[in-house]
């Protein structure tokens, strides 16, 4: 034998042992179904809430655009020689941005919501006058639905125009 060389001996169960036992295996495969089997309902719950998240967004940033554009009084036609300020037309299932030039408006740009997501309340114009003086607001809250969760966002507009998106979801 070498010197400083220590023998390590197997037992002998452990030389016939080839593996995992059944139990081991099952007591495994369990636990990785019961953590995917809670797992992919909460993914899917948080997938849906961060899909009305998005569109909220997307209708507050759409809001802040029409402000922007009137407070800069930034013409869209040039030809235009009364400016009427823009406008956001909000329905049930698209919102868009609006171009006012002699009493008239103008579509801009289009936006569709996604699938499974509706506007239930603040739906027609908000406008916003040229040089953001005289905002005359009627709708002060957007409620946006997602039907596959029934889950809630609020998008508030102060007299002011400031719009904000609620942090927290509802019921609806």
């Amino acid at each position: 034998m070498k010197k400083g060389f220590i023998p390590h001996y197997r037992s002998k169960a452990f030389k016939n042992s080839g593996g995992f036992t059944l139990i081991e295996i099952i007591i495994t495969v369990a636990i990785i179904m019961l953590f995917s089997g809670l797992s992919i309902p909460r993914y899917n719950a948080y997938t849906q809430e961060l899909k009305l998240r998005k569109e909220s967004n997307r209708v507050k940033a759409v809001l802040d655009l029409a402000k922007k554009k009137a407070v800069a009084s930034e013409l869209y036609n040039q030809a235009c020689t009364d400016f009427d300020g823009y406008r956001t037309v909000v329905s049930a299932g698209s919102f868009s941005l609006n171009f006012g030039c002699n009493d008239s408006y103008q579509t801009v740009q289009d936006y569709d919501l996604e699938s499974n997501i509706s506007v239930v309340t603040g739906t027609g114009n908000i406008d916003f006058p040229p040089g953001g003086f005289g905002i005359n607001i009627t709708i002060n809250t957007i409620r946006l639905k997602n039907n596959q969760n029934n889950r809630c966002l609020d998008v508030s507009i102060t007299p002011l125009g400031i719009t904000t998106v609620s942090d927290s979801l509802i019921g609806c």
